[in-house]
């Protein structure tokens, strides 16, 4: 049996994965705060929580992989995000950063840590988590968003360096999907462009039928999952594939 957890599954990008491991049949617990939206489906296990409150991490992570039950394989898809706030560093508003820290970054290093450590040693065990090109790249107005995806980067090249080490290492990657066509693009494009000067650029992305369906994007970041390259390079944007 091969068992995925996936967070932020209810919609966009999350919602895609979800459908794509279906298909491909795996038993999948798919975690967001409202999965209500999602289909019933005899290989899924939904579970509504709020991953930016850390304390909860531990219990949902218990929950996702009791309900799964035993696997050869255990896949981590850390998909849950937030672009919010939109603002200059000078004017960052304190409660929304601190969510978006918690939930960009706090949120994946914990439950990878949870999933290392709940998860047979002897198994198959892999990781993505869903990265941007803006953890490379400064966007104006996205500092926030910057700064948890480098930090996201940077964490997944300290686990894979670490799991080098092991007899049965978990291959992980942190992976930049494209601009995919989902909400978050729709909450950029909204953005006040004295906030975020890059507006424009997006914009005539979405114009110009240049973003990458959620459905595409999925099944070639699956496609990769499954691959013989997939942990050879510990920070991969897909389109280079």
């Amino acid at each position: 049996m091969k068992a995925a957890i996936v967070t932020g599954a209810s919609r966009g990008l999350g919602a895609a994965l979800t459908a794509q491991l279906l298909a491909d049949g795996y038993r999948v617990a798919a975690i967001a705060r409202d999965c209500s939206s999602l289909a019933e489906h005899p290989q899924l296990i939904t579970l509504d929580a709020d991953l930016a409150d850390s304390q909860l991490l531990p219990l949902v992570l218990e929950r996702a992989l009791a309900a799964l039950g035993d696997g050869d394989s255990y896949t981590l898809i850390n998909n849950a995000g937030t672009v919010q706030p939109i603002a200059s560093a000078d004017a960052l508003p304190d409660d929304t950063t601190l969510q978006a820290v918690a939930l960009n970054l706090s949120a994946p290093m914990l439950l990878c840590s949870h999933f290392l450590a709940h998860t047979p040693a002897s198994s198959q065990r892999r990781i993505i988590n869903i990265s941007s090109g803006a953890a490379a790249n400064p966007y104006p107005g996205w500092a926030v968003y910057c700064a948890t995806k480098a930090g996201l980067d940077h964490f997944t090249r300290t686990l894979a360096a670490e799991q080098a080490q092991r007899a049965v290492p978990v291959q992980a990657v942190s992976l930049y999907p494209g601009v995919v066509d989902t909400g978050m693009q729709a909450e950029i494009r909204s953005a006040d462009p004295a906030a975020f000067p890059g507006r424009p650029r997006f914009e005539a992305l979405k114009a110009d039928g240049e973003l990458t369906s959620p459905a595409d994007a999925a099944a070639r970041i699956i496609g990769y999952l499954h691959s013989p390259a997939f942990g050879s390079q510990a920070v991969l944007d897909i389109r280079q594939l």
